[in-house]
C-alpha cells in the first residue's frame, strides 16, 4: 500500500509536498491522559516501537507516524504541512482542536475502514478537559482554491463538532457528530459543504460537570450568512433545536436529498424539505 511509509525516505524539508501521513490512536482506556509509552505492540500502537500520542510526534522525522492529528497536520518532523492525505489507522481517542488550513495543498483527514477515530473534547482525569469544551472539535478555514475531505471521524461534546468557515470547500463523509453543545455542524461564512452518509446526533445535549452545558442554540446542521450546503443519506435526529437550519439570507442554498430527520424542535427550519428516499 502506497501509504505505509515505514521505511527510510531520506531527510524531509519543507519542499516536499503532497505526501500522506498515518495517525496511530490509543484505544487502551484505562490508561491515563499522560501515558507515552506502552508495550510494543498494544494500545493501538501501530508501528511497535511503544509510543503513543505527543511521544510519536517527535521521535522519528522520517517515518511519518503520528500520535496526535496536530501534528500530523503540522510542518515539523515529516508532518503533512497541512497538504495531503492524514489517514488514522489504529482505533483511539484525541483530545485535541483540530485546525485545518489546506494552505500548502488539498488536505483530507480520514480513518481507515474499521478505525474508530474519537476527537473528543473530554478525556478522563485531564486537566485541560474544560478549556476543550468552551471550543470546537474540528475547525476548516481554508482558501477558496483548496478542498478539505473528512471522512470516518467521530467528533463529540464539544461546542461544534464541525465548524467551517470563510471560503472553505468541504466533504464530510461517513462521520458521526454526536453531543456537542451548541452545533453539530456549523457551515459559516461563504464556505461550501456536501455532507453524506452521516449522522449528527443529540446536538445540545452535552452534560460533562464544571462546564457550562446550555445549548446555544442546539441546532444539528446549519449554513448561514452567505454559506451553502447539500445533505445527502444522513440522519439527523435528537436535536435540541433544529435539525437542520438556514438563516434568511440563504434558505436557497441548503439542498436535502434522501435524509432521515427526527425528534428535534423543529426538524428543519428555513430549508425546503428533503427529497424522499
Amino acid at each position: 500500500m502506497g501509504v505505509l511509509l515505514l521505511g527510510s525516505m531520506g531527510v524531509w524539508s519543507l519542499s516536499d509536498a503532497n505526501h500522506p501521513v498515518l495517525v496511530k490512536g490509543n484505544n487502551c482506556a484505562d490508561l491515563g491522559p499522560n501515558v507515552t509509552r506502552v508495550p510494543p505492540g498494544t494500545c493501538g500502537d501501530f508501528d511497535g516501537d511503544g509510543r503513543i500520542g505527543v511521544a510519536e510526534d517527535t521521535d522519528n522525522a522520517t517515518d511519518r507516524i503520528f500520535g496526535m492529528i496536530t501534528a500530523a497536520l503540522a510542518a515539523v518532523n515529516g508532518g503533512a504541512n497541512q497538504n495531503s492525505r492524514v489517514t488514522i489507522v489504529t482505533s483511539g481517542r484525541f483530545p485535541e482542536v483540530v485546525n485545518i488550513t489546506a494552505a500548502n495543498g488539498n488536505v483530507t483527514l480520514e480513518a481507515a475502514p474499521g478505525v474508530e477515530a474519537n476527537i473528543d473534547a473530554v478525556l478522563a482525569g485531564d486537566a485541560n478537559n474544560a478549556a476543550r469544551q468552551g471550543a470546537p472539535g474540528i475547525v476548516v478555514n481554508a482558501l477558496d482554491n483548496r478542498r478539505v475531505v473528512i471522512r470516518n471521524i467521530v467528533s463529540r461534546n464539544w461546542t461544534e463538532g464541525i465548524l467551517i468557515v470563510g471560503n472553505s470547500h468541504v466533504t464530510i463523509d461517513k462521520c458521526r457528530v454526536e453531543n456537542n453543545r451548541d452545533y453539530g455542524i456549523h457551515v459559516m461564512d461563504a464556505a461550501k459543504v456536501t455532507i453524506t452518509n452521516c449522522q449528527v446526533n443529540a446536538t445540545g445535549f452535552r452534560q460533562a460537570p464544571g462546564v457550562d452545558n446550555t445549548p446555544n442554540p442546539g441546532i444539528g446542521i446549519e449554513c448561514e450568512t452567505s454559506s451553502s450546503g447539500r445533505v445527502r443519506s444522513s440522519t439527523v435526529t435528537g436535536s435540541f433545536a433544529a435539525d437542520i437550519a438556514a438563516d434568511r439570507s440563504n434558505q436557497r442554498n441548503v439542498r436535502l436529498d434522501q435524509i432521515t430527520v427526527f425528534d428535534n424542535n423543529p426538524d428543519l427550519s428555513g430549508v425546503q424539505a428533503p427529497r424522499p428516499f
